[in-house]
């Protein structure tokens, strides 16, 4: 079983917890109202009873996660614009590197969109109307790059980046980085005030919270790392890549954008470098991202050959 499946696994886990403790507390309530009636149930019918909520949670786990994933992928959407609106020499040197790099590691060439942060931001993602995890790689995802992006690379190191992503595209990461992710968005739904415990759903939550990062951090780290020697195939320039990560990794604002406050780990998980929040983690189990040293040392490996 992969990283992924062992994620999900471990989510679906502890939503089994959830549902059978939930179960049992009001099983127990309506046995003793049952019995305050003089009513006395067969006892074989406790466990379907527990068999039908087992299901109903699973399916309304589903429903939930499957409306959360959407809705985050709506608000991502919704703050960028069509590169169209890009000034014109901007917009030719872009898409001329994404269609170069798209036809070099052979796929259909992906939409560009422009997220108006000045925060440097390069990632890919789904429209909103797409399935949450597309089978037919025919199919391609939109890459988002960032006005602050723009304005802090050269147009070598832009290009670096943009060969970074296409390699994450060419790699199918986006596919199974949704899946490992699912976790991870159900966490942030069931836990509404990070840090402060009030009922049994945020427990859940932050228990949920802790698998998934350690799994998304094991699988997101090996994505990123063979993202960035993809890039060099492509470009043949380690040098840009590394100077763009370096230019990336001190751009990162001391507090996060308030309007991606509330999925900051999981943006982070697909941009190119972890540049929100206010405590991002940067190394340990649950970093989604090699340390920016560890990067550095292997471009400078792949230079060096």
């Amino acid at each position: 079983m992969g990283i992924s499946g062992i994620v999900l696994a471990s989510s679906l886990a502890v939503v089994l917890v959830l549902v059978i403790a939930l179960t049992m507390a009001i099983s127990a309530y309506l046995s003793d109202f049952l019995e305050l009636a003089h009513i006395l149930p067969p006892r074989a019918i406790w466990p379907l009873i527990w068999l039908a909520a087992a299901v109903g949670g699973i399916v309304w786990f589903a429903r939930t996660i499957k409306q959360a994933i959407r809705n985050e992928r709506t608000e991502l959407f919704e703050r960028t614009t069509p590169i169209s609106e890009v000034p014109v020499d901007e917009r030719s040197t872009i898409q001329s590197a994404v269609g170069r790099f798209s036809r070099q590691v052979d796929i259909h060439q992906p939409a560009v969109r422009i997220d108006p942060t000045e925060t440097p931001l390069a990632f890919t993602m789904y429209r909103p109307v797409d399935p949450l995890i597309r089978s037919d790689q025919s199919k391609i995802p939109t890459i988002v790059i960032s006005r602050g992006l723009l304005d802090t690379l050269s147009q070598g190191e832009l290009s670096a980046v943009l060969a970074h992503e296409i390699a994450h595209i060419g790699n199918d990461d986006l596919r199974l980085l949704t899946a490992a992710l699912v976790p991870l968005i159900a966490a942030e739904t069931l836990t509404e005030d990070v840090g402060y415990t009030s009922n049994i759903f945020e427990v859940c939550g932050h228990l949920l919270s802790f698998v998934a990062l350690v799994g998304i951090g094991v699988f997101s780290r090996g994505r990123e790392m063979a993202a960035d020697r993809g890039a060099v195939a492509i470009t043949g320039d380690p040098a840009a890549l590394a100077t763009a990560l370096e230019k990336i990794d001190g751009s990162s604002p001391a507090k996060p954008i308030s309007d991606l406050r509330e999925h900051v780990r999981s943006t982070n998980a697909i941009n190119i470098v972890p540049t929100l929040g206010t405590e991002p983690v940067k190394s340990g189990l649950r970093s989604t991202h090699p340390s920016l040293e560890t990067r550095i040392m292997q471009l400078r490996s792949l230079a060096a050959d």
